[in-house]
């Protein structure tokens, strides 16, 4: 409801702006609303309501903001409308993109790209070859890169190998919910002991001083 109240005043100032760049500032924003409403739809299950309403917005070349479009690719590919994902995909400009995740906040707009174009390619077929393979070798120190090659390699059977790249990432950078988790999912898929290897994460990163980071993770995402 909070995102529906932003959204309407978004729209009494696209009519209160006196000029065309504010009016399209406005627009973007409205748009940004939608979009999130639409990922607040996925969080609670409803994925036809999101797509619904993500069918719904308003798509004019001059209104679309590239990081929202960021954004409207990745709800496209967690509400498994490919064809939307990559009709939103192909209106990206790599001049202009610059979506950041909490541990690579400044990822160029061809990697960006390149990224999004790599987990299309795993929703529309098996992750062999790996098309996270290629980015990971030109981008070795990328967490998020790593992590989607971690997964791919889990989804062939590599657990092993999975598990060695999810330990480093989690041990290495600075420590994001998804990494965590899925390092502690492929403990419970190799080990009979794995309450006590989450554990250790557990103390691991509890541990960690230096490394300029504040963030509070629940049981949940140690899968405890």
């Amino acid at each position: 409801m909070a995102y529906f109240e932003l959204a309407r005043e978004c729209r009494e100032w696209v009519v209160k702006s006196g000029t065309n760049e504010e009016k399209d500032m406005w627009r973007a924003r409205l748009r940004d609303c939608g979009v999130r409403v639409a990922n607040t739809l996925v969080e609670m299950g409803d994925l036809t309501g999101a797509a619904r309403h993500l069918s719904t917005l308003h798509t004019a070349d001059d209104d679309r903001d590239n990081d929202i479009a960021v954004m409207e690719t990745l709800t496209w590919l967690r509400v498994g409308d490919i064809a939307s994902a990559r009709r939103t995909l192909s209106s990206l400009t790599p001049t202009s993109t610059s979506t950041s995740s909490p541990s690579n906040p400044d990822p160029s707009p061809s990697l960006t790209i390149s990224t999004l174009t790599a987990l299309l390619a795993l929703s529309t077929s098996a992750p062999t070859p790996n098309p996270f393979q290629s980015l990971h070798t030109s981008n070795p120190t990328n967490p998020m890169i790593t992590t989607n090659l971690a997964v791919c390699l889990v989804y062939t059977g590599r657990i092993a190998e999975a598990q060695k790249i999810f330990s480093e990432v989690v041990d290495s950078s600075p420590p994001f919910h998804s990494a965590v988790f899925n390092l502690c999912t492929v403990f419970e898929l190799c080990s009979e002991r794995s309450g006590e290897r989450k554990m250790g994460v557990v103390e691991g990163l509890a541990g960690r001083k230096g490394d300029g980071v504040g963030w509070e993770v629940g049981r949940g995402v140690f899968k405890l």
